[in-house]
């Protein structure tokens, strides 16, 4: 066996999708999850509609869902995302308190819903780990 072969592989980052209607907080979630260290970003969206759209043709491990969007809000789309591919781990950031929103988030089987100020690598790597399916 060659020494290659003992050399660790890194652990494949799980695939994310990332929305949110302001470009200025999409770089801001593209910085956050360069900083972690089980996540990738693989594309971006600015609505639910096409977070819908990119998540069924990508098949993401992770959506990153701003929670309120002009149009198709986060929380529609994250009932469409799950419906369509339940095993897709999503996460609604929202600048509203979480206890604030709606019931039926609680109810759309999504794994957190996390303040737009707290979100951190740390923070997103613990969810992922958390919540991930297990093989």
């Amino acid at each position: 066996m060659s020494w290659l072969a003992r050399v660790p592989q890194p652990a494949t980052r799980a695939r994310v999708l990332a929305v949110d209607d302001h470009p200025s907080f999409l770089a801001v979630l593209r910085d956050v999850l360069r900083r972690t260290d089980r996540l990738e970003c693989v594309a971006e969206a600015d609505s639910g509609e096409a977070a819908i759209e990119l998540a069924q043709r990508l098949e993401p491990d992770v959506v990153l869902l701003d929670v309120r969007m002009p149009g198709l809000g986060g929380i529609e789309a994250a009932k469409r995302i799950k419906t369509r591919q339940p095993s897709t781990l999503v996460i609604l950031i929202s600048t509203v308190h979480p206890d604030e929103l709606p019931v039926e988030v609680h109810e759309r089987r999504i794994a957190a819903v996390i303040w737009k100020g707290e979100l951190e690598p740390k923070l997103l790597d613990e969810l992922w780990l958390r919540h991930r399916p297990q093989c």
